[in-house]
C-alpha cells in the first residue's frame, strides 16, 4: 500500500472521529494551519531570495577571480576587452572597473573614469581580500551592490552587482521582499520602490533569513488580509458545521498530498533526474609553496534559468533520504567528465567526494567507484573519500571494512569536520583513515575563541603520532593562515584562496596555477598499456 493511499485511509478514519467535537476546535486547526503554510511560504521565498542574492555575489566573486587570475591591474585595450566580455557573460553586472589605491575608478569595462558615486561604509570579507559596499547613484533612484577584490599594487578589480538582479521578480500580490546590508540599509526592494514603506505591526507576517557568509539578510512579508482570504473557502467550510468535518479532513489530506508534488525532496529527485544538480569545485592549496594540490567537489543545484542553489537549501534533504547516493553517484561521473583530462597531466592533483554515513552500511559505495573511474582519466590513487561526523556511523567495524576495501584500490579516507559531531575520537582509532579535516568552526575561532588553538594544537599532534595528514577547512583570513603554518598544517582551503567554482573557473585557475609538462601523460599512458598487457 502507497503512502498517500494510507494516507487517506487516515484521513477516512480520522474525519468519522472528529465529526462531533466542537467546530471551534476545527477552526483553531484551520488557523493554525493557515498561520503555518503562510510562515512555511513566506520563508521559503526569504530563503530563496537570500540564495538567489548569495548566488549573485558569489558569481561576482568568481568573475573577478578569472580575471584577477590573468594578471589584469592596468586600463589596457586587453584589459577592457575582457571586462566587457566579463559584462556581457554575467548578465547581472552593471559594470567592472580597475580602482586606484585610493578607490577611485580608473576605466571600466566601457571606458570611463573617475566617476563618484554615494557609497556606504565598506565592510571586509575573508580576511580583507575582498570588500563589499552599497552604492548610490546620484541622478537615478536604483542601488546597486559593489564587490572589490584587492590587488598586489595596492588597488582593486571591482564589480558593480544590480540592486534589482538580487531578488527574483514578483507578481501582483506576491510577499514584498527586501534585501538588506548587516547594518539595516536596504539593497533592493520588490516590489521596486517598496525600500522605505512602513510595515504595521500586527498587520503583516513577516520572516527573515541571513546569510552566513556575507553581510547581507533577506526578508519577505505579506499583510495577514491577504493570506486569510487565500484561505477563506477553507474557513468558510470550518465554521459552517461540524458535520463536514469529515469530507473536510479527507479534502485536506487530498490537498496536502497534492502539495507534496512541491515539497523539497520530491523537487530535488526531479532535479537529479534533469541533471541539475552539478559539481563545484573547491581549491585545496599547500599554503607552504602556494601550489594546487586539487579540490573538494561541493554540489550545487543550476535550475533551468541558470540561478545556482546552494546546498544549504537541499543537501539536508538528500541526507535524509535515498537521493543522497544518486546524487553522490552523479556527482563522480560528471566531476570525472569535467577535470579528467587536465588531473590525467596533474597525477599529484587529488579529488575529494563526500559521503554520507549509509555509505558505509554495505560494499555499494566500492561498486559504484569501481564503475566511475575503473579505466578512467582519474586514477584511484588520486581520489579522497570524506566520511563526515555530522551524522553518525552506525557499524564502526563494517565501515572499517568498506574503507579497507577503498584504500586497496588506492583511495584515501577522510574523516570530515572533526570534532563536531557524532564519532569523537573512535572515528580515529577505529576506522583507520588517512586524513582529518579540522572544521571551520576551529579555524574560525583562532584569535577569538579560547578554545579553539588548544584543540587544533591537540588535533595536530594526535595525527602526528598516529601518521594521519591534516587538512584546515573554511580558512578566510592571512591570520589563520600564518598560525596554521607555524604548527605544521601545510594543506588548506578556504575563501581566501578561491569561492567553490564550476568546472570552466577551476580549470582556468588550475591552467594558470600548474602548466604540466608536454610530455606529462606518457607515464600515464605507459602505466596503463602495461596493466592492459598484464590483464
Amino acid at each position: 500500500m502507497r503512502r498517500y493511499e494510507r494516507l487517506l485511509i487516515a484521513a477516512v478514519i480520522g474525519g468519522a472521529l472528529l465529526a462531533g467535537l466542537p467546530i471551534v476546535i476545527a477552526e483553531r486547526v484551520i488557523n493554525g494551519y493557515v498561520d503555518q503554510q503562510a510562515r512555511g511560504r513566506l520563508e521559503q521565498g526569504a530563503h530563496g531570495a537570500l540564495a538567489l542574492a548569495e548566488t549573485r555575489v558569489e558569481q561576482a566573486m568568481m568573475t573577478l577571480v578569472d580575471l584577477g587570475s590573468t594578471g589584469l591591474d592596468s586600463c589596457t585595450p586587453q584589459a577592457l576587452q575582457a571586462m566587457r566580455r566579463a559584462v556581457f557573460a554575467s548578465g547581472a553586472l552593471k559594470e567592472v572597473a580597475i580602482l586606484d589605491a585610493e578607490g577611485t575608478v580608473l576605466c571600466n569595462h566601457i571606458g570611463g573614469s573617475g566617476e563618484t558615486r554615494a557609497v556606504s561604509s565598506e565592510q571586509p570579507l575573508f580576511g580583507g581580500r575582498y570588500t563589499v559596499a552599497l552604492v548610490r547613484f546620484r541622478d537615478h533612484p536604483e542601488r546597486a551592490l559593489r564587490l572589490n577584490l584587492s590587488l598586489a599594487n595596492g588597488g582593486a578589480l571591482s564589480a558593480l552587482i544590480s540592486g534589482e538582479s538580487l531578488l527574483p521578480a514578483t507578481e501582483e500580490g506576491s510577499p514584498r521582499f527586501r534585501l538588506l546590508l548587516s547594518n539595516g540599509e536596504v539593497i533592493a526592494a520588490r516590489p521596486v520602490g517598496e525600500e522605505n514603506a512602513p510595515s504595521a505591526e500586527g498587520l503583516f507576517v513577516s520572516v527573515r533569513a541571513k546569510s552566513n557568509r556575507f553581510p547581507v539578510a533577506a526578508t519577505a512579508e505579506r499583510a495577514r488580509a491577504a493570506i486569510a482570504d487565500e484561505y477563506d473557502d477553507v474557513l468558510l467550510i470550518a465554521r459552517l458545521t461540524p458535520t463536514i468535518v469529515s469530507f473536510f479532513v479527507i479534502a485536506f489530506s487530498w490537498l496536502a498530498i497534492r502539495r507534496n508534488r512541491t515539497n523539497p525532496t520530491a523537487m530535488l529527485s526531479r532535479a537529479l533526474d534533469a541533471g541539475e544538480i552539478i559539481p563545484y569545485f573547491q581549491p585545496i592549496v599547500d599554503i607552504t609553496s602556494g601550489r594546487l594540490l586539487g579540490a573538494e567537489v561541493l554540489a550545487r543545484w543550476r535550475r533551468p534559468d541558470g540561478t545556482i542553489i546552494l546546498p544549504g537549501a537541499f543537501l539536508s534533504h538528500a541526507e535524509h533520504s535515498d537521493l543522497i547516493y544518486e546524487l553522490t553517484r552523479i556527482l563522480m561521473r560528471k566531476a570525472r567528465d569535467e577535470v579528467g583530462e587536465a588531473f590525467e597531466l596533474r597525477r599529484h592533483l587529488k579529488l575529494s567526494f563526500n559521503l554520507d554515513g549509509g555509505h558505509f552500511l554495505d560494499g555499494y559505495i566500492i561498486q559504484e567507484v569501481r564503475q566511475a573511474f575503473a579505466g578512467s582519466r582519474i586514477a584511484f590513487d588520486q581520489l579522497i573519500f570524506e566520511v563526515t561526523e555530522r551524522e553518525p556511523v552506525a557499524d564502526l567495524a563494517g565501515a572499517r571494512r568498506v574503507i579497507s576495501e577503498l584504500q586497496n584500490l588506492g583511495c584515501r579516507v577522510a574523516i570530515d569536520d572533526v570534532g563536531t559531531g557524532h564519532g569523537g575520537l573512535a572515528y580515529l582509532l577505529k576506522l583507520g583513515v588517512d586524513y582529518i579535516k579540522i572544521d571551520k568552526m576551529f579555524i574560525h575561532g583562532i584569535g577569538t575563541e579560547r578554545y579553539s588553538k588548544t584543540i587544533i594544537e591537540t588535533l595536530v599532534e594526535l595525527a602526528r603520532n598516529m601518521a594521519v595528514e591534516v587538512i584546515a577547512e573554511g580558512v578566510e583570513t592571512f591570520e589563520q593562515i600564518e598560525y596554521l603554518r607555524a604548527h605544521g598544517i601545510t594543506t588548506a582551503q578556504g575563501y581566501v584562496f578561491a569561492p567553490p567554482l564550476p568546472a570552466s573557473s577551476f580549470l582556468a585557475l588550475l591552467g594558470a596555477m600548474d602548466r604540466p609538462r608536454a610530455d606529462a601523460a606518457a607515464p600515464v599512458a605507459l602505466e596503463r598499456s602495461v596493466a592492459i598487457a598484464r590483464g
